[in-house]
């Protein structure tokens, strides 16, 4: 799924752990509703993405926000491609920016 013009893998249950735990991404979660249509709940970056989504405290909100299906979408950043801490914070702002996710701040 391309979002914000950057192409993201998935969709992946948000509950499942085959999501590799220590691998840095943006991640961007997703809701679909009843009628088909994809709505951003919520955006954000780790440097162990498995490991933050299992344990995420804004679970609820996305819950809460998504009247349909969760899922997660994920933009593979590796260190040993150039990319730090900075280059996915900086992805996370531009997605938050465009969409506007109803859980979470930058």
């Amino acid at each position: 799924m391309e979002i914000a013009g950057i192409e993201f893998g998935g969709p992946y249950n948000i509950d499942t752990t085959s999501i590799p735990a220590n691998r840095a991404a943006v991640y961007v979660i997703i809701c679909q509703t009843k009628d088909g249509k994809y709505h951003v709940i919520d955006v954000g970056e780790s440097g162990e993405t498995g490991v933050r989504l299992a344990n995420h405290e804004r679970r609820s909100c996305w819950k809460e926000k998504c009247n349909g299906s969760l899922s997660v979408y994920l933009h593979y950043m590796p260190s040993s491609q150039g990319y730090d801490v900075d280059s996915r914070r900086q992805l996370e702002r531009k997605i938050r920016q465009q969409y506007s996710p109803p859980c979470g701040k930058m």
